[in-house]
């Protein structure tokens, strides 16, 4: 009951009372009168009946003499004659009182002459008498009746019979009742209707009182005619609600510039209740939820991103949740588990918010640099000590030349030459260190780098045909690039050579060139069996490398050339091969303004 009250107006509420009150009230006056008015009409019917029999009794009294001719014959006929002169003697005595009937029964003939309806249980009543003198009032399912004994010098010679049947006795009380509550019924309707209708203005009226309140500006279109109690109010109510218009523009205000401060912070942020629902996301973070509002706002994020439960960032935040502090960490993120973010964490009464930012690219050009930093170390070193070494060793192979010249025993004159070709290979190593140190860009020109590929071609494939292994040129049109000739025939060499080193016989290795929005690419593809990924972050850093002859250099400094050309290098790999890709950025390439000059 509580719920519908709350669910209806005051007006409503108070028609309903009304109407249920009154409805209360003629129940409890109908079964109070009702039974007030029932007892009244049974003493009634009582009184009437005793009247009647009374009557009749004294009728009978004053005819005895004409019973007891047929009782006092000594020639009394048969029992049956008896009963007829009985009838004789009695009906003319017995008048019928509508809607009663009258009876009188013998005692002796055991024979009831009636004058009316018929009494269907003449032995049940004769036996609830038991030869009584006394007057008695009887009550069966059917029929009230009243016996009165008919006395002869104290002896009871019969009973006078009053009695009604039931149907005959409540038709007539009930029909007046009846018309008594429908009228009753009546007025009640009349007077329920009448307040609904006044309840109906009173609700115009507060309707008309609350438009009043809201548009303050019109409340001259309406007076307090009807409910002149409400002018002291509305005056307060419209001082109160001036006061609430102005609080709620500055808060619209306010919100309106929150609003405009979240959405300008570049970081993504949310805000979750206890319940892990949505609060408040900022452009950012809807971007990267990529969902609309009505599948995020005040939804659970736990609904919404299933496999969120099984992130770092739900492990943070449900332990911030019940720490109640702030927590910051960098990890995977809520949707790409494959990219790092700087996440901070900050709690408040109603849940937390969460601040995150991508970082990857800066984590990526971090270790970049850190790579970078490495290398140019060693290019410094290289530079440093490789004069130093050099310049012994080619006295060393001068003397060594000379020496040979003059030695003519074959066992001395071989050992000659080993140890000239050993300071060969010291050379060429020292020829690397120094490849990572010198920068030769002053010598770039401008370039096609197919052709620098065509003009190279012959020499790789010799090395290709020599381990029964194939070279295949797969080169689209390109701009031209600013180049140094020299330093890119090294870096595709380098390539090159170490895709036909891990290609199987009858394997093949690709080199292909295209444009891919508006940068050159250059990629050698081999049919190895890829890069271990526990040596992935390894590729590029000086003298790490898996070949038994190897110096680690060969990536280095190709990464050095591909550094100093403006471009970026690049790897793929997996179970069927790995492909290394160099690519130019647009800055490199040549626009039409220098291609006029």
């Amino acid at each position: 009951m509580n719920r519908v009250f709350l669910k209806k107006s005051i007006i409503q509420s108070t028609l309903f009372s009304i109407t249920i009150s009154i409805f209360m009230i003629t129940m409890v006056l109908i079964l109070f009168f009702g039974k007030t008015f029932w007892e009244k009409e049974s003493v009634k019917l009582e009184y009437d009946l005793l009247t009647i029999a009374l009557d009749v009794k004294q009728t009978i009294d004053s005819n005895w003499h004409l019973i007891l001719s047929y009782q006092d014959d000594v020639n009394a006929p048969p029992r049956t004659q008896q009963m007829i002169k009985l009838d004789e003697a009695i009906r003319p005595l017995l008048q019928e009182k509508h809607p009663y009937s009258v009876a009188y029964y013998d005692l002796a003939l055991d024979r009831m002459v009636s004058e009316g309806k018929q009494i269907e249980s003449v032995e049940e009543v004769v036996v609830d008498l038991h030869g009584t003198s006394k007057i008695k009032v009887l009550d069966y399912d059917h029929i009230t009746l009243v016996s009165v004994p008919v006395l002869l010098e104290k002896d009871v010679k019969g009973y006078v019979w009053a009695y009604a049947t039931k149907s005959e006795f409540e038709l007539g009380p009930f029909t007046g009742y009846s018309i008594s509550f429908s009228l009753l019924f009546l007025s009640l309707g009349i007077i329920i209707i009448l307040i609904q209708k006044f309840m109906k203005e009173i609700q115009h009226q507060l309707e008309e009182f609350s438009e009043s309140i809201v548009h303050p500006e019109a409340n001259l279109s309406w007076n307090f005619h009807g409910l002149p109690e409400l002018k002291p109010v509305f005056d307060r109510i419209a001082g109160y609600t001036q006061e609430l218009n102005a609080i709620n523009d500055e808060l619209e205000a306010s919100q309106r510039r929150f609003k405009q401060i979240m959405e300008g912070i570049s970081d993504g942020l949310f805000s979750i209740d206890k319940e892990w629902r949505l609060l408040f996301y900022n452009d950012v973070a809807k971007k990267y939820f990529d969902k609309s509002d009505e599948e995020l706002k005040m939804k659970n994020i736990l609904e919404i991103f299933p496999d969120f439960s099984l992130t770092v960032t739900y492990q943070y935040i449900s332990e911030v949740f019940i720490s109640a502090e702030p927590a910051y960490f960098e990890g995977e993120g809520i949707l790409t588990p494959e990219r790092i973010f700087h996440t901070s964490i900050y709690p408040f009464e109603e849940g937390i918010t969460v601040f995150f930012r991508d970082i990857t690219e800066q984590r990526q050009q971090q270790h970049e640099m850190a790579r970078l930093e490495r290398l140019n170390l060693v290019g410094q070193m290289a530079a440093g000590i490789s004069h130093e070494i050099r310049n012994p060793l080619t006295t060393v192979k001068g003397f060594l030349q000379l020496r040979g010249s003059k030695v003519s025993d074959s066992d001395e004159r071989e050992y000659n030459e080993l140890m000239i070709s050993e300071i060969d290979c010291a050379n060429t190593i020292i020829s690397e260190f120094l490849s990572l140190a010198k920068n030769n860009m002053d010598s770039t020109k401008e370039q096609d780098i197919n052709q620098i590929i065509y003009r190279i071609f012959p020499m790789i494939q010799a090395d290709a045909n020599n381990g029964n292994k194939e070279l295949i040129l797969n080169l689209n049109p390109l701009p031209s690039l600013m180049l140094n000739e020299n330093e890119i025939r090294q870096l595709i060499l380098n390539f090159v050579r170490n895709a036909l080193e891990v290609t199987p016989p009858g394997g093949c290795v690709i080199i292909r060139t295209y444009e891919e929005r508006n940068l050159i690419v250059l990629a050698v593809q081999d049919q190895g069996c890829g890069i271990p990924e526990e040596i992935r972050d390894k590729i590029g850093t000086p003298f790490f490398t898996t070949k038994e002859s190897g110096t680690g250099l060969g990536i280095a400094i190709s990464m050095g050339i591909a550094h100093r050309h403006n471009a970026e290098l690049i790897f793929d790999t997996g179970n069927q091969g790995t492909t290394f890709k160099v690519i130019f950025k647009r800055r490199n390439i040549l626009s039409k303004k220098d291609e006029v000059i």
